[in-house]
């Protein structure tokens, strides 16, 4: 069974601890189960230029839960299962950071970079989530919304995972354990 949980996660402005939404898709037996998706109040400024990617802005996530609150619910989606993200080192690194601001401890989360699968994979010019989609004639729309990419995401690792035989080999060799990260 390669069952797994595809992370994105857009930050306020440069700092990886301000978290502004957080998008989830669960793929079990090859079938996207359930999403995640909120918006989350960083407690901190938005610089113009991610509100000019991901468009979101302060008065969005005014009454949104602060990240503290997200967390646990995030966890309870994730359960055992691995993680993927593309980027993974941005995205793993904000719930990281996060996660040490707020004096939370870090979970055993095993994770892994559907970039870094790609790149190993395929041959293809880019590697971003836009020119990945595009790879696999997939009409991508609403990228920097986190739930659209962790969608694209999702069906990019579906694609790659069928070159290999199956997510436990692919996890033997790229799979990472946030608890190991030592980025303090």
């Amino acid at each position: 069974m390669s069952s797994f949980v595809a992370l994105d996660f857009e930050t306020a402005n440069g700092s990886p601890e301000s978290i502004c939404s957080v998008g989830m898709v669960k793929v079990v037996d090859h079938q996207i189960t359930e999403n995640f998706y909120t918006l989350v109040n960083p407690e901190d400024y938005f610089s113009s230029m991610n509100i000019k990617i991901h468009k979101i802005k302060p008065s969005d996530v005014t009454n949104s839960p602060t990240f503290d609150i997200v967390f646990p619910y995030m966890m309870d989606f994730i359960g055992d299962l691995p993680v993927v993200a593309h980027n993974a080192k941005f995205d793993m690194n904000v719930l990281f950071k996060s996660l040490m601001k707020l004096d939370i401890e870090i979970p055993d989360l095993t994770y892994f970079c559907s970039c870094i699968l790609a790149r190993k994979t395929i041959n293809n010019p880019r590697y971003g989530l836009a020119p990945m989609m595009s790879y696999y004639n997939i009409d991508f729309k609403g990228h920097h919304h986190a739930l659209n990419d962790a969608k694209a995401c999702a069906i990019i690792t579906y694609r790659l995972l069928k070159h290999y035989p199956d997510l436990d080999s692919v996890l033997s060799i790229y799979g990472k354990s946030l608890s190991d990260k030592k980025y303090v």
